[in-house]
């Protein structure tokens, strides 16, 4: 693996100011949590893209919360229980769906307009969920209706710095706890250094890795890969959530049709017109996304094909114009009519289960180190998220999070800021003799990222066994040997870096599970066995240490 920085800390343009606390991430977990950090202190949001570019922008389906009787938290709880296939911590899934109905009016107070039907919050259902509880806006733009209100809102605050176009790269550490991040300024490519004692990584996902994936193009793993170097513990990462139903454009580009689709009445059929998850769950295409995709796998090999349809043509027309006009008007560019005509859909890398360790309020094994949202195992998830639970499980541990730095900030309970400088200036001076500051050879980076996208989707996808693990990480090491040093000078490198970095991991993690459970998909290992298996991967970043936890 990758040791010490990516990026040569000798060269560096600008030591900042000291911070209370610094944001890795500009989504509903990162936006959220600086919102409140800076009612008390200052707070630095960095992002390597413009701060609409998250995950959380292109959450289309809607958020989770138990707000309408007969539902209630404990249904929710047991749900979100079901879906994690064993492995969720009980006490982060009473703390997420109690918590939610809060979360819900804090977005409504905010100005967030949940959709309206007959004078009430609209709630529909998807996957894995007992009774509606999933609440939307715009139709199928949730998200995007979320984040433009958090980053409008965020940006009346005073106290918020935003680094736009700023790729956080590793964390400086000062005797086990968190000191300062290191960071690329991408418009001029030079580093700067940014010393603080609380960082939030909010950074979102992995889905970059894959050949075929929902997530923005920003979602490459760096947060997960930075906390790693640094020390942090890495949890649940072989769980994978591939979302069932992805749709190609004629340009060919992916575009996501939401499981309250499906909610509505929409079918799954094969290319006989066959509901094949009738008889395969009770659920019937409304089972939890990992037993829908399983399925799903199974009828495109039998019938040699790499789609099944989504069929939504006897959905009255009126109520399909009103909750999916984004679906619709994708559909209508590509010749298609979703009220009339069978949509070709497959799975896609849509979303991480694991991530960051974490404990109930955020925090990693790092002091003042925090992770929030998909790039955090809260333990929320475990091996298989529950449909519409990532949005509010952000805002609930970004809330937590946000309240142990609060105490901290009021307690005076922070280290020295002189000292963290000074610790940082010595960092800079004592580099260039500790580092080979040779840059690798000039390499099409881009075609190395398009192969190594092909070789996860092929060898770590949805379907797994110890051939094609072991495949995927003697690519990846011979990659990392051929290509890379320790110190790399732009961000399509330290992106293929990181995504190499959290690669490894995920073939490792997953070559270890000898089992399949939700996400975690064996072909040479097909039963779930909770007496060996109903325990939990952690990776250090040390390569002989894995721990199995309970």
């Amino acid at each position: 693996m990758i040791q010490g920085y990516l990026i040569n800390t000798c060269g560096i343009k600008k030591i900042h100011d000291f911070s209370d606390c610094i944001i890795v991430g500009s989504g509903i977990a990162g936006l959220s949590t600086a919102i409140r950090v800076s009612k008390y202190s200052k707070v630095k949001v960095l992002t390597k893209s413009n701060l609409s570019e998250s995950t959380t922008w292109y959450a289309q389906g809607g958020i989770a919360a138990a707000v309408k009787k007969p539902d209630w938290w404990k249904t929710h709880y047991e749900d979100t229980i079901e879906a994690g296939q064993g492995l969720c911590d009980s006490a982060a899934v009473e703390k997420l769906v109690k918590s939610a109905p809060r979360m819900i009016e804090d977005l409504v107070e905010l100005g967030i307009a949940f959709d309206i039907t007959g004078g009430e919050i609209s709630l529909t259902t998807e996957g894995g969920h007992t009774y509606p509880r999933v609440l939307h806006a715009g139709g199928d733009a949730t998200g995007e209706e979320i984040e433009k209100k958090l980053v409008k809102y965020s940006g009346t605050f005073s106290n918020i710095d935003f680094f736009s176009e700023h790729l956080a790269v590793d964390i400086i550490t000062d005797s086990g706890k968190a000191a300062g991040i290191i960071a690329l300024d991408i418009k001029d490519n030079t580093t700067h250094i940014h010393p603080c004692s609380n960082i939030v990584i909010a950074s979102g996902g992995i889905g970059q890795l894959y050949d075929v994936s929902t997530n923005p193009s920003i979602s490459t793993g760096d947060g997960i890969a930075m906390a790693y170097r640094a020390g942090a513990s890495i949890k649940d990462i072989e769980f994978i959530q591939f979302h069932p139903t992805v749709f190609k454009t004629n340009d060919g580009h992916l575009f996501l049709i939401t499981e309250a689709l499906r909610g509505e009445g929409a079918y799954l059929r094969d290319s006989n017109g066959r509901r094949f998850m009738v008889g395969k769950h009770p659920k019937a295409e409304l089972a939890p996304r990992d037993i829908v995709v399983k399925e799903m796998v199974k009828v495109m090999s039998a019938q040699n094909l790499n789609f099944i349809f989504l069929d939504a043509t006897h959905i009255p027309e009126k109520l399909l114009k009103v909750r999916f006009p984004n679906i619709i008007a994708k559909l209508k560019e590509n010749g298609l009519n979703l009220g009339t005509d069978l949509i070709k859909v497959f799975p896609a890398a849509h979303y991480l289960n694991g991530g960051i360790k974490t404990d109930l309020k955020g925090r990693t094994d790092i002091g003042g180190l925090y992770a929030c949202g998909e790039t955090a195992a809260t333990g929320a998830h475990g091996a298989n998220r529950l449909a519409s639970n990532s949005l509010i499980e952000g805002l609930v541990f970004g809330w937590e999070i946000s309240r142990d730095i609060i105490k901290k900030i009021k307690n005076k309970n922070k280290p020295s800021s002189d000292r963290i400088i000074a610790k940082i200036k010595e960092l800079a001076k004592s580099s260039s003799g500790s580092q080979n500051l040779t840059n690798p050879p000039p390499v099409n980076t881009a075609e190395l990222v398009h192969g190594f996208r092909k070789m996860m989707s092929a060898n770590v996808g949805i379907l797994r066994d110890e051939k094609s693990l072991n495949n995927a990480r003697q690519y990846i090491d011979c990659t990392l040997k051929k290509y890379l040093r320790p110190v790399l000078a732009n961000k399509e490198t330290i992106e293929f870096a990181n995504m190499l970095t959290v690669g490894r991991l995920i073939s490792k993690a997953a070559l270890l599970r000898t089992e399949s459970r939700g996400t975690h998909l064996r072909n040479d290992w097909p039963e779930k066995d909770d007496v060996n298996w109903k325990k939990h991967i952690i990776l250090k970043n040390d390569n002989s240490h894995f721990e199995l936890v309970e």
